[in-house]
């Protein structure tokens, strides 16, 4: 391709699509056993029963940038629990992952360990950074999760559903 020609946008869907795959071929061991579902904004990725605790990308037009971390939407006594215990290893996170990480709570019930992304056109190229970057958040903080969850901070199955709709904030 020229210097002069434009790279490839993708449909929202197709760019998820090529997060994943390559968020999924960065990533080694039981990781790559990923459970994962996608939208045109979000994509989602967990790895045990419990798909409320799970990694995300969501693009945000409207704000003109991309989140990308772990979510923790299974309840308020999980989240306060969870927040808590990755706010134990916060400058490890930092170290690793950047002083751009946060662990943050949004919600009484929700909270993230993440990072903002400028929006950048949906290119394949943009698309295989984004899964890149997920895979290293993902082999970074699984090993933290998966401590949370032998130590039954946080459960392995979600919890109940109380049947109400959760989009309010």
């Amino acid at each position: 391709m020229s210097s002069t020609a434009k790279a490839k946008t993708l449909r929202r869907r197709e760019f998820m699509d090529l997060v994943k795959n390559a968020c999924q071929d960065s990533l080694t061991g039981k990781q790559a056993d990923a459970q994962s579902r996608s939208t045109m904004n979000l994509l989602k990725i967990h790895f045990n029963a419990n798909y409320r605790i799970h990694y995300e990308l969501m693009i945000s037009a409207e704000n003109g940038v991309i989140e990308l971390g772990l979510h923790f939407e299974d309840g308020p006594e999980s989240t306060a629990a969870l927040l808590e215990f990755f706010d134990t290893y916060v400058l490890e996170i930092k170290d690793r992952l950047g002083v751009s990480f946060e662990v943050e709570r949004w919600t009484k019930s929700w909270g993230h360990c993440f990072e903002i992304h400028p929006i950048e056109p949906l290119t394949p190229a943009f698309a295989r950074r984004l899964g890149n970057r997920l895979g290293e958040v993902i082999e970074v903080l699984q090993p933290i999760l998966d401590e949370a969850f032998a130590r039954e901070i946080a459960s392995e199955t979600p919890r109940p559903s109380s049947g109400r709709r959760r989009f309010r904030r």
